[in-house]
């Protein structure tokens, strides 16, 4: 009998929304082969699982230390199987897992934990199984083979964008944004006078208000797209500013000039990957950008070679990212 599909993973506007959104990607590779529930705390933001999706929260009390026996008690080892995505999810957390039956795939950004998963998932085009301290058995899906997109961002890698004139910036720096680059971006971009529009996304667990109170004529500020609509706007801009994340895997898949760095270290390895392959114009770390940081960046990036990013992003993705997926998961089944 195949095994069922446990997805677990938490985000909210302290931790972000980064893991829950990158496993979305993965269900909706998966979810035409296999019968899943997603799992999750009830202290994560509910509101952005898509309600499709069945769902079952772990109550607040159950601490990461108890979870594995929770999880024993209310799901079948020999039914299902558990691919989590988080930090919290460490070496003796995997031991646990592992200890009552499951088979357990992780999607790990640091490598710095030791690791009893049975299949480890990282997506960083610069990462390689030397890096990993891991057990025996322990298999890899690494690199761009093994991206984490959802089907419009899939179906778009495949295709071509022609460079038009750069007028139109995309500005997006994930769920919470705790650093407010957002704000700071648009506050530089607003002082470049080629620009004509921007549109910013804000993530579910964005909580600042200045942003509000920018210019209106030019700026459109959006939240909790839905996938379709993410990519419309996209499609919609001609250059584009976007940590080292998930996003700007996407970001990629559409094609254009990226202004990329990282804030956190989970964005390192990814960041270190896009840089090799000079996929994007390097920020570097962006923790504590201010607006005069931005606007001499931006400054520099529009006397950049900007078809070299393009012609990078060509080669990032293929079309079996889907099928490779499938091929990974059914192994354990």
């Amino acid at each position: 009998m195949q095994k069922e599909i446990l997805f677990r993973a938490d985000g909210n506007s302290a931790i972000g929304l980064g893991h829950l959104y990158r496993l979305f990607s993965l269900v909706e590779m998966l979810k035409e082969h296999f019968t899943f529930t997603f799992l999750t705390s009830e202290s994560s933001a509910i509101n952005v699982i898509p309600e499709s999706y069945q769902k079952k929260t772990i109550p607040n009390q159950i601490t990461i230390n108890e979870e594995s026996n929770w999880i024993s008690k209310e799901f079948d080892s020999n039914r299902y199987l558990l691919i989590a995505d988080g930090y919290q999810f460490n070496s003796s957390y995997q031991k646990k897992i592992k200890e009552h039956g499951f088979k357990f795939i992780y999607i790990d950004d640091l490598a710095s934990e030791h690791l009893f998963a049975d299949i480890v998932i990282n997506h960083s085009p610069s990462i390689s199984k030397e890096d990993f301290s891991c057990e025996s058995y322990t298999k890899f899906a690494l690199g761009t083979n093994y991206a984490l997109l959802r089907p419009t961002f899939l179906e778009l890698s495949t295709k071509q964008n022609t460079l038009q004139q750069l007028d139109t910036a995309f500005v997006c720096f994930g769920g919470a944004d705790p650093y407010n680059l957002t704000l700071k971006a648009a506050k530089a971009l607003l002082k470049i006078e080629q620009v004509k529009k921007i549109h910013i996304v804000l993530g579910g667990a964005y909580v600042h208000k200045e942003i509000q109170r920018l210019n209106k004529d030019i700026i459109k500020i959006y939240q909790n797209l839905s996938e379709k609509k993410l990519s419309r706007i996209m499609i919609d801009s001609n250059f584009a500013i976007a940590p080292a994340s998930t996003i700007l895997y996407e970001l990629c898949c559409v094609k254009m000039p990226i202004l990329s760095g990282f804030y956190v270290d989970n964005q390192k390895k990814i960041y270190q990957g896009f840089t090799e392959k000079k996929a994007i114009f390097e920020l570097g770390n962006m923790k504590d950008f201010s607006v005069d940081c931005f606007e001499r960046e931006l400054d520099s990036f529009f006397k950049s070679d900007f078809q070299q990013f393009i012609n990078a992003q060509k080669s990032i993705f293929d079309k079996n990212i889907k099928e490779r997926y499938h091929k990974l998961i059914s192994s354990l089944c």
